[in-house]
């Protein structure tokens, strides 16, 4: 459930543009993962992550007025599955953010 997307970047490891998937918390970068030789970059972004949240949190209630008003329908119909669905996206952003930042520890030290 995690939003993932490909971009070509220079990777580290290999030298050269490859493919590679980046994962996303919220709009933050958390991973990227070469998909030719397996190099991960994962990034400790927790504090930043908390202030995005809250971020999002807070404007939920604006965002969803102004997609009842632009599409009635479809926003009352896609409601239930929504409201179903979002605490489990949240729950997946937070075993993206909290992993990666025990991991990125683990490898790299304290900062």
């Amino acid at each position: 459930m995690t939003d993932v997307t490909h971009a070509e970047l220079a990777c580290l490891r290999c030298g050269t543009a490859t493919d590679h998937e980046l994962a996303y918390a919220g709009r933050l970068l958390v991973t990227s993962r070469c998909t030719r030789c397996g190099a991960v970059i994962e990034r400790d972004v927790r504090r930043r992550y908390a202030d995005d949240l809250r971020s999002r949190v807070v404007s939920k209630p604006r965002r969803m007025v102004r997609r009842l008003r632009r599409h009635p329908l479809t926003f009352t119909a896609s409601l239930p599955r929504a409201t179903a669905a979002k605490p489990l996206r949240v729950l997946d952003e937070l075993r993206l953010v909290w992993g990666a930042a025990a991991r990125s520890r683990r490898d790299h030290g304290p900062d």
